[in-house]
Protein backbone atom coordinates (compact mmCIF):
# COMPACT_ATOMS: atom_id res chain seq x y z
CA UNK A 1 0.00 0.00 0.00
CA UNK A 2 0.98 3.16 -1.11
CA UNK A 3 2.03 5.67 1.83
CA UNK A 4 -0.42 8.49 1.52
CA UNK A 5 -3.06 5.35 1.98
CA UNK A 6 -1.51 3.90 4.94
CA UNK A 7 -1.37 7.39 6.43
CA UNK A 8 -5.46 7.73 5.45
CA UNK A 9 -6.30 4.37 6.56
CA UNK A 10 -4.60 5.04 10.03
CA UNK A 11 -6.72 8.40 9.81
CA UNK A 12 -9.51 6.66 9.93
CA UNK A 13 -8.68 3.85 12.49
CA UNK A 14 -8.30 6.58 14.86
CA UNK A 15 -11.32 7.79 13.75
CA UNK A 16 -13.59 5.08 14.68
CA UNK A 17 -11.34 4.26 17.82
CA UNK A 18 -12.26 7.59 19.18
CA UNK A 19 -15.80 7.29 17.85
CA UNK A 20 -15.96 4.08 20.11
CA UNK A 21 -14.16 5.32 22.89
CA UNK A 22 -16.44 8.26 23.14
CA UNK A 23 -19.75 6.20 22.48
CA UNK A 24 -18.65 2.98 25.06
CA UNK A 25 -17.65 6.28 27.67
CA UNK A 26 -21.24 7.75 27.60
CA UNK A 27 -22.72 4.16 27.72
CA UNK A 28 -20.85 3.68 30.46
CA UNK A 29 -21.58 6.58 32.25
CA UNK A 30 -25.35 6.14 31.21
CA UNK A 31 -25.64 2.72 32.63
CA UNK A 32 -24.00 3.71 36.07
CA UNK A 33 -25.72 6.69 36.43
CA UNK A 34 -29.62 5.41 35.07
CA UNK A 35 -29.23 1.81 36.32
CA UNK A 36 -29.71 1.19 32.39
CA UNK A 37 -30.39 -3.04 31.99
CA UNK A 38 -27.02 -4.51 30.27
CA UNK A 39 -29.18 -5.65 26.89
CA UNK A 40 -30.03 -1.78 26.72
CA UNK A 41 -28.91 0.79 24.38
CA UNK A 42 -29.45 4.34 24.81
CA UNK A 43 -30.44 6.38 21.44
CA UNK A 44 -28.28 7.39 19.21
CA UNK A 45 -25.06 5.05 20.76
CA UNK A 46 -23.35 2.74 19.17
CA UNK A 47 -24.50 -0.79 19.93
CA UNK A 48 -22.71 -3.77 21.22
CA UNK A 49 -22.79 -5.69 17.78
CA UNK A 50 -22.08 -2.65 15.96
CA UNK A 51 -18.83 -1.76 17.89
CA UNK A 52 -17.89 -5.61 17.39
CA UNK A 53 -18.06 -4.46 13.84
CA UNK A 54 -16.39 -1.62 13.60
CA UNK A 55 -13.02 -2.92 16.03
CA UNK A 56 -12.96 -5.68 13.53
CA UNK A 57 -12.45 -3.04 10.67
CA UNK A 58 -10.09 -1.33 12.62
CA UNK A 59 -7.72 -4.63 12.99
CA UNK A 60 -8.10 -5.09 8.97
CA UNK A 61 -7.23 -1.37 8.51
CA UNK A 62 -4.16 -2.17 10.56
CA UNK A 63 -3.39 -5.22 8.77
CA UNK A 64 -3.27 -3.57 5.25
CA UNK A 65 -6.66 -5.17 4.29
CA UNK A 66 -8.53 -2.28 3.51
CA UNK A 67 -11.37 -4.67 1.68
CA UNK A 68 -12.00 -6.46 4.36
CA UNK A 69 -12.24 -3.15 6.51
CA UNK A 70 -15.15 -1.98 4.77
CA UNK A 71 -17.04 -5.17 4.73
CA UNK A 72 -17.03 -5.15 8.74
CA UNK A 73 -18.08 -1.31 8.43
CA UNK A 74 -20.64 -2.09 6.14
CA UNK A 75 -22.11 -4.89 8.15
CA UNK A 76 -22.90 -2.37 10.65
CA UNK A 77 -26.02 -0.95 9.57
CA UNK A 78 -26.94 1.42 11.50
CA UNK A 79 -25.42 4.97 10.85
CA UNK A 80 -26.31 7.67 13.40
CA UNK A 81 -24.71 11.06 15.31
CA UNK A 82 -21.91 8.67 16.87
CA UNK A 83 -20.95 6.95 13.24
CA UNK A 84 -21.64 9.02 10.71
CA UNK A 85 -18.06 10.66 10.30
CA UNK A 86 -16.85 7.25 10.25
CA UNK A 87 -18.45 6.51 7.00
CA UNK A 88 -17.83 10.39 6.31
CA UNK A 89 -13.76 9.02 6.48
CA UNK A 90 -14.26 6.20 4.84
CA UNK A 91 -15.79 7.95 1.57
CA UNK A 92 -13.29 10.72 1.53
CA UNK A 93 -11.14 7.57 1.65
CA UNK A 94 -12.43 6.12 -1.31
CA UNK A 95 -11.92 9.34 -3.43
CA UNK A 96 -8.20 9.62 -2.36
CA UNK A 97 -7.54 6.60 -3.84
CA UNK A 98 -9.53 6.75 -6.75
CA UNK A 99 -12.15 5.17 -5.98
CA UNK A 100 -15.17 8.01 -6.70
CA UNK A 101 -18.06 5.99 -7.43
CA UNK A 102 -17.85 4.08 -4.37
CA UNK A 103 -17.17 7.60 -2.34
CA UNK A 104 -20.27 8.45 -4.01
CA UNK A 105 -22.44 5.94 -3.02
CA UNK A 106 -21.42 6.22 0.95
CA UNK A 107 -22.09 9.82 0.71
CA UNK A 108 -25.33 9.34 -0.74
CA UNK A 109 -26.43 6.84 1.59
CA UNK A 110 -25.88 9.21 4.55
CA UNK A 111 -27.31 12.22 2.90
CA UNK A 112 -30.64 10.31 2.19
CA UNK A 113 -30.99 9.51 5.95
CA UNK A 114 -33.64 11.49 7.31
CA UNK A 115 -32.54 12.14 10.96
CA UNK A 116 -29.15 13.82 10.22
CA UNK A 117 -28.47 16.87 11.85
CA UNK A 118 -27.44 20.27 9.81
CA UNK A 119 -24.09 19.55 10.38
CA UNK A 120 -23.74 16.27 9.28
CA UNK A 121 -25.80 16.50 6.64
CA UNK A 122 -23.50 19.55 5.72
CA UNK A 123 -20.53 17.56 5.79
CA UNK A 124 -21.88 14.39 3.92
CA UNK A 125 -23.06 17.36 1.09
CA UNK A 126 -19.50 18.75 0.94
CA UNK A 127 -17.90 15.32 0.56
CA UNK A 128 -20.49 14.36 -2.10
CA UNK A 129 -19.52 17.87 -4.19
CA UNK A 130 -15.57 16.91 -3.91
CA UNK A 131 -16.86 13.47 -5.17
CA UNK A 132 -18.17 14.76 -7.70
CA UNK A 133 -15.69 17.41 -8.59
CA UNK A 134 -12.89 14.54 -8.93
CA UNK A 135 -14.89 12.53 -10.68
CA UNK A 136 -15.63 14.89 -13.45
CA UNK A 137 -19.45 15.55 -12.99
CA UNK A 138 -19.42 19.38 -13.25
CA UNK A 139 -22.61 19.89 -13.29
CA UNK A 140 -23.47 17.68 -10.16
CA UNK A 141 -20.63 18.98 -8.21
CA UNK A 142 -21.93 22.63 -8.86
CA UNK A 143 -25.40 21.69 -7.56
CA UNK A 144 -24.11 20.09 -4.46
CA UNK A 145 -21.93 23.33 -3.49
CA UNK A 146 -25.26 24.93 -3.92
CA UNK A 147 -26.60 22.68 -1.13
CA UNK A 148 -24.16 22.87 1.01
CA UNK A 149 -24.31 26.65 0.86
CA UNK A 150 -27.93 26.42 1.46
CA UNK A 151 -26.92 24.73 4.38
CA UNK A 152 -24.37 26.99 5.41
CA UNK A 153 -24.15 29.78 3.34
CA UNK A 154 -20.38 30.91 5.24
CA UNK A 155 -18.76 27.42 4.32
CA UNK A 156 -15.94 28.59 3.26
CA UNK A 157 -14.49 25.23 1.36
CA UNK A 158 -17.76 24.65 -0.52
CA UNK A 159 -17.28 28.45 -1.54
CA UNK A 160 -14.05 27.46 -2.50
CA UNK A 161 -14.72 24.49 -4.18
CA UNK A 162 -17.31 26.58 -6.35
CA UNK A 163 -15.45 29.40 -7.37
CA UNK A 164 -12.86 27.10 -8.99
CA UNK A 165 -15.10 25.18 -10.52
CA UNK A 166 -16.67 28.13 -11.82
CA UNK A 167 -13.54 29.38 -13.05
CA UNK A 168 -12.18 26.05 -14.61
CA UNK A 169 -15.34 26.00 -16.68
CA UNK A 170 -14.57 29.96 -18.26
CA UNK A 171 -17.76 30.81 -16.27
CA UNK A 172 -16.39 34.17 -14.67
CA UNK A 173 -19.18 36.17 -13.84
CA UNK A 174 -20.41 33.51 -11.32
CA UNK A 175 -16.70 32.73 -10.91
CA UNK A 176 -16.26 36.77 -9.70
CA UNK A 177 -19.74 36.79 -7.84
CA UNK A 178 -18.85 33.33 -5.32
CA UNK A 179 -15.02 35.05 -5.04
CA UNK A 180 -16.95 38.25 -3.76
CA UNK A 181 -19.27 36.89 -1.07
CA UNK A 182 -15.84 34.18 0.03
CA UNK A 183 -13.98 37.70 0.40
CA UNK A 184 -16.74 38.65 2.84
CA UNK A 185 -16.88 35.49 4.39
CA UNK A 186 -13.18 35.38 4.76
CA UNK A 187 -12.54 38.66 5.56
CA UNK A 188 -9.73 38.19 3.27
CA UNK A 189 -9.14 40.16 -0.01
CA UNK A 190 -7.58 38.36 -3.20
CA UNK A 191 -7.43 41.39 -5.59
CA UNK A 192 -5.10 39.03 -7.95
CA UNK A 193 -7.91 36.95 -8.80
CA UNK A 194 -10.74 39.57 -8.65
CA UNK A 195 -8.83 41.69 -11.24
CA UNK A 196 -8.25 38.69 -13.63
CA UNK A 197 -11.42 37.88 -13.21
CA UNK A 198 -13.43 41.53 -13.73
CA UNK A 199 -10.95 41.37 -16.66
CA UNK A 200 -12.42 38.10 -18.17
CA UNK A 201 -15.93 38.92 -17.26
CA UNK A 202 -16.03 41.63 -19.03
CA UNK A 203 -14.56 41.12 -22.20
CA UNK A 204 -16.75 38.25 -22.06
CA UNK A 205 -19.62 40.51 -21.90
CA UNK A 206 -18.34 42.94 -24.92
CA UNK A 207 -17.98 39.95 -27.12
CA UNK A 208 -21.33 38.67 -26.41
CA UNK A 209 -23.36 42.50 -26.83
CA UNK A 210 -21.34 42.44 -30.14
CA UNK A 211 -22.51 39.63 -31.18
CA UNK A 212 -26.21 40.36 -30.55
CA UNK A 213 -25.93 43.71 -32.29
CA UNK A 214 -26.67 44.20 -36.37
CA UNK A 215 -25.70 45.98 -37.81
CA UNK A 216 -22.26 45.93 -35.79
CA UNK A 217 -20.71 49.08 -33.82
CA UNK A 218 -18.15 51.25 -34.64
CA UNK A 219 -15.42 48.97 -35.85
CA UNK A 220 -12.18 49.09 -34.03
CA UNK A 221 -13.98 50.66 -30.80
CA UNK A 222 -13.36 48.64 -27.58
CA UNK A 223 -14.94 50.03 -24.16
CA UNK A 224 -11.96 50.19 -22.03
CA UNK A 225 -14.21 49.87 -18.36
CA UNK A 226 -13.09 46.02 -18.09
CA UNK A 227 -9.46 46.82 -18.24
CA UNK A 228 -9.25 49.82 -16.00
CA UNK A 229 -11.47 47.93 -13.15
CA UNK A 230 -9.13 45.23 -13.09
CA UNK A 231 -6.23 47.61 -12.68
CA UNK A 232 -8.22 49.31 -10.16
CA UNK A 233 -8.57 46.47 -7.93
CA UNK A 234 -4.91 45.29 -8.85
CA UNK A 235 -3.25 47.92 -9.83
CA UNK A 236 -0.41 45.35 -11.19
CA UNK A 237 -2.34 43.50 -13.31
CA UNK A 238 -0.02 43.63 -16.15
CA UNK A 239 -2.44 41.63 -18.83
CA UNK A 240 -5.21 44.32 -18.38
CA UNK A 241 -2.54 47.42 -19.37
CA UNK A 242 -1.20 45.17 -22.08
CA UNK A 243 -5.06 44.53 -23.37
CA UNK A 244 -5.80 47.87 -22.54
CA UNK A 245 -2.51 49.18 -24.69
CA UNK A 246 -3.21 47.04 -27.19
CA UNK A 247 -6.78 48.37 -27.82
CA UNK A 248 -6.03 51.96 -27.74
CA UNK A 249 -3.54 51.57 -30.29
CA UNK A 250 -6.22 49.62 -32.41
CA UNK A 251 -7.97 52.85 -32.38
CA UNK A 252 -5.13 54.92 -32.97
CA UNK A 253 -5.14 56.55 -29.37
CA UNK A 254 -1.12 56.34 -29.00
CA UNK A 255 -0.79 58.80 -26.51
CA UNK A 256 -3.09 57.41 -23.94
CA UNK A 257 -1.46 53.80 -24.88
CA UNK A 258 2.24 54.70 -24.47
CA UNK A 259 0.34 56.27 -21.20
CA UNK A 260 -1.35 52.99 -19.88
CA UNK A 261 1.89 50.69 -20.81
CA UNK A 262 4.17 53.11 -19.22
CA UNK A 263 2.61 52.47 -15.80
CA UNK A 264 3.60 49.44 -15.19
CA UNK A 265 7.26 50.63 -14.63
CA UNK A 266 5.66 51.89 -11.35
CA UNK A 267 3.35 49.20 -10.56
CA UNK A 268 4.90 45.92 -11.74
CA UNK A 269 9.04 46.75 -12.86
CA UNK A 270 9.26 42.56 -13.02
CA UNK A 271 7.00 42.18 -15.89
CA UNK A 272 7.70 45.55 -17.84
CA UNK A 273 9.87 43.79 -20.62
CA UNK A 274 6.28 42.36 -21.35
CA UNK A 275 4.87 45.30 -22.95
CA UNK A 276 7.91 46.31 -24.88
CA UNK A 277 6.43 45.12 -28.14
CA UNK A 278 3.03 47.35 -28.15
CA UNK A 279 4.91 49.93 -25.86
CA UNK A 280 7.57 50.35 -29.01
CA UNK A 281 4.76 50.14 -31.68
CA UNK A 282 3.07 52.99 -30.00
CA UNK A 283 5.53 55.30 -30.17
CA UNK A 284 6.62 54.47 -33.58
CA UNK A 285 3.02 54.74 -34.68
CA UNK A 286 3.14 58.15 -32.95
CA UNK A 287 6.45 59.22 -34.77
CA UNK A 288 8.67 59.26 -31.34
CA UNK A 289 11.10 56.87 -31.98
CA UNK A 290 13.19 58.73 -29.91
CA UNK A 291 10.59 58.95 -27.04
CA UNK A 292 10.84 55.20 -26.28
CA UNK A 293 14.67 55.09 -26.44
CA UNK A 294 14.84 58.02 -23.91
CA UNK A 295 12.30 55.84 -21.88
CA UNK A 296 14.10 52.60 -21.92
CA UNK A 297 17.04 53.84 -20.87
CA UNK A 298 15.59 56.06 -18.13
CA UNK A 299 14.08 52.50 -17.13
CA UNK A 300 16.68 49.95 -17.37
CA UNK A 301 19.05 52.25 -15.37
CA UNK A 302 16.57 52.25 -12.76
CA UNK A 303 17.16 49.50 -9.54
CA UNK A 304 14.09 48.01 -10.28
CA UNK A 305 15.27 47.24 -13.99
CA UNK A 306 14.76 43.19 -13.99
CA UNK A 307 17.27 41.06 -15.38
CA UNK A 308 14.92 40.01 -18.37
CA UNK A 309 13.95 43.70 -19.28
CA UNK A 310 18.02 44.56 -19.75
CA UNK A 311 18.02 41.07 -21.56
CA UNK A 312 15.02 42.03 -24.12
CA UNK A 313 17.23 45.83 -24.13
CA UNK A 314 20.35 44.24 -25.29
CA UNK A 315 18.56 42.51 -27.82
CA UNK A 316 16.92 45.18 -29.36
CA UNK A 317 20.10 47.26 -29.29
CA UNK A 318 21.50 44.61 -31.35
CA UNK A 319 18.92 44.79 -33.41
CA UNK A 320 19.54 48.36 -33.82
CA UNK A 321 23.07 47.78 -34.77
CA UNK A 322 24.23 49.44 -31.90
CA UNK A 323 26.43 46.76 -30.69
CA UNK A 324 28.42 48.56 -28.07
CA UNK A 325 26.15 50.02 -26.54
CA UNK A 326 24.12 46.39 -25.75
CA UNK A 327 27.60 45.42 -24.47
CA UNK A 328 27.80 47.68 -22.53
CA UNK A 329 24.04 47.43 -20.99
CA UNK A 330 24.74 43.51 -20.60
CA UNK A 331 27.66 44.20 -18.67
CA UNK A 332 25.99 46.64 -15.93
CA UNK A 333 22.95 43.78 -15.83
CA UNK A 334 25.72 41.09 -15.46
CA UNK A 335 27.29 43.43 -12.92
CA UNK A 336 23.57 43.76 -10.59
CA UNK A 337 22.24 40.43 -11.05
CA UNK A 338 25.36 38.10 -11.58
CA UNK A 339 23.28 34.77 -10.96
CA UNK A 340 21.71 35.70 -14.26
CA UNK A 341 22.91 33.01 -16.62
CA UNK A 342 20.92 34.22 -19.47
CA UNK A 343 22.53 37.83 -19.32
CA UNK A 344 25.74 36.09 -18.89
CA UNK A 345 25.21 34.17 -22.06
CA UNK A 346 24.08 36.80 -23.87
CA UNK A 347 27.07 39.43 -22.89
CA UNK A 348 29.55 36.23 -24.12
CA UNK A 349 28.09 35.92 -27.13
CA UNK A 350 28.11 39.66 -28.40
CA UNK A 351 31.68 40.05 -26.76
CA UNK A 352 32.39 37.01 -29.12
CA UNK A 353 30.93 39.42 -32.43
CA UNK A 354 33.43 42.07 -31.16
CA UNK A 355 35.96 39.07 -30.78
CA UNK A 356 36.65 39.83 -27.50
CA UNK A 357 37.37 35.96 -26.58
CA UNK A 358 39.33 37.19 -22.94
CA UNK A 359 36.00 38.86 -21.63
CA UNK A 360 34.13 36.36 -22.74
CA UNK A 361 35.91 33.67 -21.50
CA UNK A 362 36.10 35.40 -18.05
CA UNK A 363 32.59 35.76 -17.98
CA UNK A 364 32.00 32.34 -18.72
CA UNK A 365 34.11 31.35 -15.34
CA UNK A 366 32.06 33.75 -13.28
CA UNK A 367 28.90 31.79 -14.71
CA UNK A 368 30.18 28.59 -14.17
CA UNK A 369 31.55 28.89 -10.86
CA UNK A 370 28.08 30.41 -9.58
CA UNK A 371 26.08 27.55 -11.22
CA UNK A 372 28.31 25.02 -9.80
CA UNK A 373 28.28 26.65 -6.13
CA UNK A 374 24.15 26.15 -6.26
CA UNK A 375 24.23 22.61 -7.59
CA UNK A 376 23.38 19.83 -5.52
CA UNK A 377 26.61 17.45 -4.16
CA UNK A 378 24.66 14.70 -2.83
CA UNK A 379 21.26 12.53 -4.06
CA UNK A 380 19.16 9.78 -2.32
CA UNK A 381 19.02 6.55 -3.94
CA UNK A 382 15.42 5.72 -2.25
CA UNK A 383 13.60 9.44 -3.40
CA UNK A 384 15.91 11.24 -5.16
CA UNK A 385 16.17 13.93 -2.15
CA UNK A 386 19.09 16.32 -3.38
CA UNK A 387 21.39 18.52 -1.16
CA UNK A 388 24.55 20.27 -1.29
CA UNK A 389 25.57 18.22 2.04
CA UNK A 390 25.26 14.52 2.87
CA UNK A 391 23.27 13.56 5.64
CA UNK A 392 23.77 10.29 6.48
CA UNK A 393 19.42 9.92 7.49
CA UNK A 394 17.43 11.25 4.35
CA UNK A 395 15.47 14.20 5.98
CA UNK A 396 12.32 13.80 3.03
CA UNK A 397 12.21 9.90 2.79
CA UNK A 398 14.21 8.87 6.66
CA UNK A 399 15.48 6.15 5.10
CA UNK A 400 19.02 6.04 6.67
CA UNK A 401 22.30 5.92 4.63
CA UNK A 402 21.25 6.38 1.00
CA UNK A 403 23.14 9.67 0.12
CA UNK A 404 24.77 9.27 -3.27
CA UNK A 405 27.42 11.63 -4.94
CA UNK A 406 25.99 13.36 -7.83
Amino acid sequence: MKLANLIGWSALALTVGAVLFRAGYRIGRDRSGQGLAPSASPPGLVRHEEAAFYFRGISFLLSDEPDKAIEAFTQAVRINSETVEIYLSLGNLFRARGEVGRAIRIHQNIIARPDLSDANRTAALYALAEDYRQGGFLDRAVDSYRRVLGVDAHHRRALVGLQALHESEGRWDLALEVLRTLQRVSGQADPRREAHLLLRAGLEQQRDATKEEAPSPTPGVVDPAPFLAAIKVYPGCVEAYRLLGEAEIEQGKYAAAIKHLSAVRKHRPSHFFLLLGPLQKAFSLSGDETGFYKLMTETVASPTASPRLLLCWGNLLEEWGRLDEAVQWLRRGVARYPGSTYLSHRLMVLLRRQHNLEEAVEVADRCLDLLTARQPVFQCGQCGFKSQDISWKCPQCQVWDTMEPL
